[in-house]
């Protein structure tokens, strides 16, 4: 059973009526985690409602979701007077604070979560080590988000993510057994989808000067027919950011996206954003290890249900 917890600006916390229906939305960063509840309500106490700036949510006393509240309503019908809230996870907000620009001669992980992270009360999940930038660069108009991204992933190697506490996750996936789903598994649906467009056939970066240039080729896609060019041109002063300018790595990103999984588990939480899922189904073409993208757990008239959509478990993301 599912427990909703409304925490208001004054750290005051309510806990919320049973939920008649709601949804959990799990990501790797992009887009955003997110939720939606609907319980039914007392009239006259919206204003419990307007206070609420978090949400927490735990299943059988384990914490499954920390999000930021955006948007709270109250409708009253025939069918009585129910209130929804629905709102994002903590990564909000790392994308709704703006970065002042900045130059870095040298820019660092603690440098980093100091100036972009914990001023908004994220905490590391894992304690990791991440090389030093050399003439690292915050662009005006940037997110906070999008410098932790670009420090962590374009150069770290690593995706940044946030965790069912809260937390902000900056260490490698972890090498957990696959979670499988064969036959006696109660998969309601399951889709292969197969995402040609934006996959590129080729990938030429080269400098400003025309001198340097350097082509990667998807030999397989171009073989069934692909025919989707790039040319990158590289600034001068790469710097931090050289690694996504590398002809390759645009090249498997874009390859990452060819095909799609979804499956749909009649099961609450049946699997998590970075796990390894292992499809063993009868009768279909879509069996393999793939890794979960997304996860997106929802209670409603049918009652529990998990929707994975599953992806390359090499996947540049």
């Amino acid at each position: 059973m599912t427990e909703w917890r409304l925490i208001g600006y004054d750290g005051a916390e309510y806990l919320l009526p049973t939920p008649v229906a709601w949804q959990l939305d799990y990501g790797l960063g992009s887009p955003c985690d997110s939720f939606w509840v609907k319980v039914l309500w007392s009239a006259g106490q919206e204003d419990k409602l307007a206070d609420g700036v978090r949400v927490q949510v735990r299943e059988d006393g384990a914490l499954r979701f920390v999000g930021v509240v955006d948007e709270c309503q109250c409708s009253w019908s025939p069918e009585g007077c129910t209130a929804e809230i629905s709102g994002r996870g903590l990564q909000a907000l790392l994308l709704d604070n703006q970065a002042e620009a900045a130059d870095y001669g040298q820019a660092t992980l603690d440098e980093i979560l100091r100036r972009y992270v914990t001023p908004y009360g994220i905490t590391l999940a894992q304690r990791v080590s991440l090389p030093a930038v050399w003439g690292f660069s915050v662009a005006s108009g940037s997110s906070c988000w999008a410098v932790v991204y670009d420090f962590a992933r374009y150069y770290g190697g690593v995706t940044p993510r946030f965790t069912r506490e809260g937390q902000l996750a900056l260490h490698p996936w972890p090498s957990a057994q696959p979670v499988e789903l064969g036959t006696d598994a109660p998969v309601t649906k399951a889709v292969r989808r197969d995402k040609r467009y934006g996959v590129l056939s080729q990938v030429t970066v080269k400098d400003v000067t025309g001198w340097t240039r350097q082509t990667a080729v998807n030999d397989g896609f171009q073989r069934r027919g692909g025919q989707c060019s790039r040319v990158i041109l590289l600034p001068r002063n790469t710097g931090y950011q050289a690694r996504r300018y590398e002809a390759q790595f645009q090249l498997d990103r874009s390859a990452a996206e060819l095909l799609e999984i979804e499956i749909t588990v009649a099961l609450p939480f049946a699997a998590w954003p970075g796990d390894l899922v292992k499809l063993t189904r009868a009768g279909w073409s879509g069996n393999g290890i793939y890794r979960v993208r997304e996860s997106r757990v929802t209670l409603g008239e049918a009652g529990y249900e998990t929707r994975l959509v599953l992806g390359d478990p090499q996947a540049v993301l």
